[in-house]
């Protein structure tokens, strides 16, 4: 090898060494970059998944309400003579009626849906 040829190859070799150590920086800092990007990935996913568990616990909580209440056997103590009507009680406009609506008030309508 040459003299001229062997300052061109310790040029090329001393670029080569300095791009490496900036490709080497740069790769740091796109690792650098990925992991704040995984951590705030992985906040808001945890936030979600809060977010889902309490509508979870929601949707249960009403599903498992409205099932009760659909599912609650009525007795012949629920229901009491009711006038509906003014009357003296002799039967007419008189009827059986529940004595507590309280716990039937919470279904919903047949018109609203």
């Amino acid at each position: 090898m040459t003299i001229t040829e062997s300052i061109k190859f310790n040029k090329v070799k001393e670029e080569n060494e300095t791009l490496k150590k900036e490709l080497a920086e740069k790769d740091k800092e796109i690792e650098s970059a990925e992991s704040r990007i995984e951590s705030a990935y992985e906040k808001i996913l945890i936030e979600k998944d809060k977010q889902i568990k309490n509508l979870e616990k929601e949707w249960k909580i009403l599903v498992c309400d409205k099932y009760d209440l659909q599912q609650t056997q009525l007795f012949k103590e629920d229901f009491g003579l009711t006038c509906y009507a003014e009357c003296n009680c002799d039967g007419d406009g008189c009827g059986y009626g529940l004595i507590d609506n309280s716990k039937y008030n919470k279904l919903p309508s047949k018109d609203v849906k």
